[in-house]
């Protein structure tokens, strides 16, 4: 079920969605490092294909475009998450999480909308729903 990497994995997650919801920016230091570890892990331990870990480098690189043609609506920090987590997961991981968050997103969004607490400049923090994913993935199905 844990392993140490899915245990290092969650404790970065973890302290960027700290920084994320005090100061709604993140380390580009822990990014680059978690980019680093991720790279050195594929090389390692080459849980995954080359082609899974190049698509889910894409659908990075998709969420990088996506932030810049948004001018930002979804953020840079957001996106090179997205990165790190595809080299780190491959493809089919990244997409079981990026399916837990949007929904975990979605669920929180309605919420806000019975409540009447949405506003059009409301900007919710997403790595507190990429960790919550996270988990989701690793207690739902045992893998990621």
């Amino acid at each position: 079920m844990w392993s140490l990497s899915y245990a290092i994995g969650m404790g970065i997650l973890g302290s960027l969605t700290i920084a994320d919801l005090q100061f709604r920016k993140v380390p580009a230091e822990i990014l680059g490092a978690a980019g680093i570890a991720a790279l050195v892990y594929q090389a390692v331990c080459r849980r995954e294909s080359l082609w899974m870990i190049l698509g889910g480098a894409a659908v990075g690189a998709v969420f990088l475009f996506l932030s810049w043609a948004t001018k930002e609506k979804i953020g840079y920090g957001d996106s090179l998450a997205i990165l790190i987590l595809g080299v780190f997961l491959g493809l089919w991981g990244l997409v079981r999480l990026l399916s837990a968050a949007f929904a975990l997103l979605a669920l929180f969004s309605v919420a806000l909308l019975i409540r009447k607490k949405m506003r059009r400049r409301l900007a919710l923090p997403f790595y507190p729903f990429l960790a919550a994913g996270y988990l989701i993935c690793i207690y739902g199905g045992g893998y990621l």
